[in-house]
């Protein structure tokens, strides 16, 4: 799924590629026919067939490409080898100037789409004239017949330049209304913490890893007496609270995954050496929202930690640290709990002990 580590740079390549590689092998196929329908009437010199040769090459190493500037270059190689191979056909068929005007604009308009800067768009058509300007060699008989062409190549290097930019921007509002819509799906818009989902999908990624990690701790955290708090001073004291906890929270998890799940409840889950060192953290927390005061009123949370075993589900674990979260309330609040670990039966029923 679409998400905002993924930068305008890497979404427009991912959407470029295929339209560049399927635009790279058409080109490549009809310049191959098209020496193929020219052969069998005017015979003409087998070395023309190492265009085909050459913008196959160009397709593979499209395929390879992995940037935006990589895509331009082996693009630039493809649209220059059909331009030649398209002028080396006018040359050997009838009288190129004919096919000079057409052959240009053929090649150089369609490439501006598949770039994400002018730029780009501009050598590449500035590359298909010249690579046609060699091959072809055409001859003006009039001096207006020169500037006349010459205005249009001119024109059809701005018209694709303005075609490359509407388009990026079209691109550029596409992304930007993607990553609201990220933001607004996975982001707690009150705290700006990770919401519940972006949570749970990073959580169940790790469990499902079946890579070699430091051991797992998952922390159910809930703000102490909340409801008196909203009850005494507004909502507006409340939101403030959440947004408070939630800095703490952000400062003392740093490098870990951290989330409000809702209402005033937050998570951890940190990859940690053992279980001294989860406590240490939970402690931290602990204490870090304990000395923030609000209108007098020292702020506190309880935390209930659980170690994740091996092979246990996530709704079990959440299930432990959601128990010692529950008893960390029951022994005074503003403390942290450790759950029981999980035994294994001869029955196969899991219990903690």
């Amino acid at each position: 799924m679409y998400g905002p580590e993924e930068s305008f740079e890497q979404k427009s390549f991912a959407q470029l590629r295929p339209l560049v590689l399927k635009s790279g092998i058409l080109a490549a196929v009809c310049g191959f026919l098209a020496l193929l329908v020219v052969d069998a009437t005017e015979r003409i010199s087998p070395a023309l067939y190492g265009f085909s040769l050459l913008a196959t090459f160009a397709c593979y190493l499209t395929s390879r490409a992995t940037t935006t500037r990589q895509l331009w270059l082996t693009d630039l190689l493809l649209v220059c080898t059909t331009t030649a191979c398209m002028g080396s056909i006018a040359n050997a068929v009838s009288d190129p100037a004919i096919w000079f005007l057409p052959i240009g604009l053929l090649m150089s308009l369609p490439v501006s789409a598949m770039h994400v800067r002018p730029l780009h768009v501009f050598g590449t058509g500035a590359a298909v004239w010249a690579t046609l300007f060699y091959v072809v060699q055409p001859s003006f008989e009039r001096q207006l017949d020169l500037t006349l062409s010459l205005m249009l190549i001119l024109a059809s290097l701005l018209v694709a330049m303005l075609v490359c930019q509407t388009f990026c921007r079209i691109r550029r509002n596409v992304y930007d209304l993607q990553l609201q819509l990220h933001e607004m799906a996975y982001k707690d818009t009150l705290t700006g913490l990770p919401n519940r989902r972006a949570f749970m999908d990073t959580l169940t990624a790790t469990l499902s890893n079946e890579a070699p990690h430091a051991p797992l701790f998952f922390l159910m955290l809930d703000i102490d007496d909340f409801k008196t708090i909203n009850d005494s001073f507004g909502h507006d004291v409340g939101d403030r609270v959440l947004a408070d906890v939630a800095r703490v929270l952000k400062d003392q998890s740093a490098g870990h995954s951290f989330a409000r799940l809702g209402g005033e409840e937050f998570a951890v889950a940190a990859h940690l050496s053992d279980i001294a060192a989860a406590q240490a953290l939970a402690q931290r927390i602990v204490d870090a929202v304990n000395a923030n005061q609000l209108y007098g009123v020292s702020l506190s949370i309880s935390v209930g930690l659980a170690a994740h075993e091996p092979g246990e589900p996530l709704y079990s674990l959440m299930r432990r640290a959601d128990l010692a979260l529950y008893d960390a309330k029951r022994g005074g609040k503003n403390r942290h709990a450790t759950a029981a670990r999980l035994v294994a039966t001869r029955d196969g029923i899991a219990h903690t002990a």
